[in-house]
């Protein structure tokens, strides 16, 4: 601009985006109160289109407005199947319901560090078995690990070896999931639950007042697989 207009002139500029608001449809701006037009993220109004940082930042922004609108409790999900499950098999509202994508462990911190008092964590067993591994960020470039995580504590209940090693051979955790139905160990999936909050406080073993954990797997026809408690006493409770 500068070489354009000589060093003793100023300019008005006026930042335009093109379609603004049609592209800001599919985009997370309605849920952060944006409307009428696309938001640009970032103080020095330059973005790196889809960069971990300003997707990350973005999520945790309506992490703040939820708890900014006096939400103690909040349901994390890794995406848009999460929240339907949440919505018609749970009966939560959706205005609890925050998405996470692959970055759990940063939206749990983020969700302590504003003040939540609860967090469930609620998803498909492709994604959530890996926080019983400790595994916090699920992109399968950071770690994988599901069926080892399955074969692990399969064996701890003790399943055969024929299921233990159908189960090592998958390629996906669906896949492994008929074994498991096949072989009567469905209760794999409330033990791993149980782990998942396990691994979860100990994330946060140095956290003053540590929030409530509680995690759900369904299955991808939106049925419950397994939850650390009754399920109807997290739906009651998220209803408060």
């Amino acid at each position: 601009m500068r070489e354009a207009i000589g060093p003793s002139r100023g300019a008005t500029v006026e930042i335009f985006a093109p379609e603004g608001e049609a592209r800001a449809q599919k985009t997370y701006n309605s849920r952060l109160g944006i409307l009428g037009g696309i938001s640009i993220i970032g103080t020095t109004g330059i973005v790196t289109p889809m960069s971990e940082e300003s997707w990350k930042r973005s999520l945790s922004l309506e992490l703040e407005i939820k708890r900014a609108a006096g939400l103690e409790r909040v349901v994390l999900v890794p995406g848009n199947h999460g929240e339907r499950f949440v919505r018609e098999q749970m009966g939560i509202d959706a205005q609890v319901v925050v998405t996470m994508s692959n970055f759990v462990g940063y939206m749990i911190e983020e969700a302590v560090r504003l003040g939540f008092r609860q967090i469930v964590l609620i998803g498909h067993p492709g994604k959530l078995i890996k926080v019983a591994a400790g595994i916090f960020h699920t992109h399968s470039h950071i770690a994988d690990a599901r069926m080892e995580t399955l074969v692990a504590h399969l064996a701890l209940l003790g399943a055969p070896l024929a299921l233990l090693q159908l189960v090592s051979e998958c390629d996906t955790t669906e896949a492994a999931m008929e074994h498991i139905d096949a072989y009567g160990f469905q209760h794999i999936y409330h033990h791993l639950a149980e782990r998942i909050c396990l691994r979860v406080m100990q994330m946060l073993r140095f956290t003053k007042t540590p929030p409530v954990c509680d995690a759900i797997m369904f299955s991808f026809d939106n049925k419950v697989l397994g939850s650390n408690r009754p399920i109807v006493e997290i739906a009651r409770e998220m209803a408060c």
